[in-house]
């Protein structure tokens, strides 16, 4: 069993796809349509879609030692308590196809304000480069929500496009959005990242 991540705040535990009570809380964060303030084209309607989801980032903790967590507050705030999942986040590898690390942060509404997402994501960039410090830590993030690219920006991750190209991903295809690196991508690692969306 891989052991819990302790941050300052927070408590980030690997994302485990088997438990279904993390399953359903990942899915009540994911079909939360004030979750998805800036992509209100994503939130989810079904928990199979919470699911798959949740063993993609199972399957990265089991190939590459890394993955996403899911969030618990170590101290509660009025209204959350700490046994109370409020969110995702961490670094893996999805595809194996691109060799790149993903950072990314999901939060719900109830605890935006406190720099959580920049306590996982810093986490999440110590995680990866300690698992495969030869692989880039990379994100991506839309132009619009200027509260999570300036998150990356606190993790140490820094601007390598900005665009609006055409993506796999249907809601991010065509809308302008970020790409962020802890080092030079070289276009055809670029380009991939890029047709992610």
């Amino acid at each position: 069993m891989i052991p819990d991540t302790v941050t300052d705040r927070l408590v980030l535990s690997p994302i485990d796809a088997a438990d279904a009570t993390t399953v359903e809380a990942i899915f009540a964060l994911q079909s939360d349509p004030a979750t998805w303030r800036h992509l209100p084209e994503a939130v989810e309607t079904d928990i199979s879609q919470s699911r798959s989801m949740a063993e993609d980032y199972s399957r990265s903790w089991r190939h590459h030692g890394v993955g996403w967590w899911v969030v618990r507050l170590r101290d509660p705030l009025p209204g959350v308590g700490p046994e109370e999942i409020v969110g995702l986040g961490g670094a893996a590898m999805r595809r194996p196809d691109i060799r790149a690390w993903n950072v990314g942060y999901r939060l719900s509404p109830r605890i935006w304000g406190h720099a959580f997402a920049t306590e996982i994501a810093v986490a999440a960039a110590r995680a990866a480069n300690a698992a495969d410090p030869e692989t880039p830590v990379t994100a991506r993030a839309l132009s619009r929500n200027v509260a999570s690219w300036r998150t990356l920006e606190r993790a140490g991750l820094v601007l390598r496009w900005e665009g609006e190209d055409a993506a796999e991903y249907r809601p991010t295809s065509g809308v302008l959005r970020r790409v962020y690196a802890d080092r030079d991508l070289g276009d055809a690692l670029l380009n991939q990242l890029i047709a992610q969306g």
